[in-house]
């Protein structure tokens, strides 16, 4: 066997390092993963509002207790006072429009919010607003807000209510109250075909609160006026136990109610709280 030259041993070294594949880039570090910001908490909104000029005077009020949610109180504040800045704006166009030949009779809308329930997971807000644009006379009325706490949101208020339920029956609880409201009130009009029981959905409700602390005892039907009467025999409230509709109530709701209603009100379906009207 002849030797190999030394020619030769360079050449199979030459060809095994050609088959010999290079090694792979070393990887760089993965950069570290910036955590995620949460949510900011909204910025605290004042508890009142009030601006007047020539054309109109507006207000708001909110109750102290609503700073416990700062997500519904920055919601109603905004929402209501865009609403009240929006007809401080229509205010000024009519000023504008109008033809001189009487003094300008300045416009006014005040709001006042008050807490009705807290009961988790809802929280029931109540309103009267009261509003003049030179008309034959003023108008008023009521409003309402429900918030699940739990979901830090607004609910409207079928979502109390089982998605199959017979609503019937809390419409004839609300048109047997309001009938009997009226046999308390001199000069009620009777319900008719002029003005007949509204649906359940036709009104505001409200949380009314229970005798037992921290639920709540009913529903409390807020009818504004025009609705079952004429504007002479203003408007009613009447507040339905919770007894009288149990059954229709959502199972994720249903543990926030309890008792029998705390203050049903007048017989006569009045209003118990007041309008500081400014």
């Amino acid at each position: 066997m002849k030797p190999f030259s030394i020619a030769a041993l360079a050449l199979l070294a030459a060809l095994g390092a050609c088959d010999r594949k290079p090694a792979p880039p070393a990887e760089a570090p993965a950069a570290p993963t910036a955590p995620v910001a949460a949510a900011p908490a909204p910025t605290a909104r004042p508890l009142a509002f009030d601006q007047t000029d020539p054309a109109a005077k507006v207000a708001l009020s909110l109750p102290a207790e609503i700073a416990n949610y700062p997500a519904l109180h920055a919601l109603l504040y905004d929402r209501e006072v865009a609403s009240l800045r929006t007809f401080a704006a229509k205010a000024e166009t009519d000023r504008k429009a109008s033809d001189g030949k009487f003094p300008w009779r300045p416009y006014n809308r005040q709001g006042q919010w008050f807490l009705a329930a807290d009961a988790a997971p809802l929280v029931g807000l109540r309103a009267l607003w009261f509003e003049d644009t030179g008309g034959a006379h003023p108008n008023h009325g009521g409003a309402s807000l429900l918030w699940d706490a739990a979901a830090n949101r607004e609910i409207q208020p079928k979502a109390l209510f089982r998605p199959e339920a017979d609503m019937t029956v809390l419409d004839k609880a609300i048109c047997d109250a309001v009938a009997q409201a009226k046999t308390h009130r001199e000069g009620a009009v009777p319900l008719s075909d002029m003005f007949s029981c509204p649906k359940w959905s036709q009104t505001v409700l409200v949380l009314a609160p229970s005798a037992i602390p921290g639920k709540v005892g009913g529903l409390t039907a807020l009818i504004d006026p025009y609705v079952v009467g004429p504007y002479s025999e203003g408007d009613y409230e009447v507040t339905i136990p919770v007894s009288a509709f149990q059954v229709l109530l959502a199972p994720a709701y249903a543990g926030a109610f309890g008792g029998a209603p705390k203050s049903p009100g007048a017989p006569d379906g009045t209003v118990s709280v007041k309008m500081d009207v400014k």
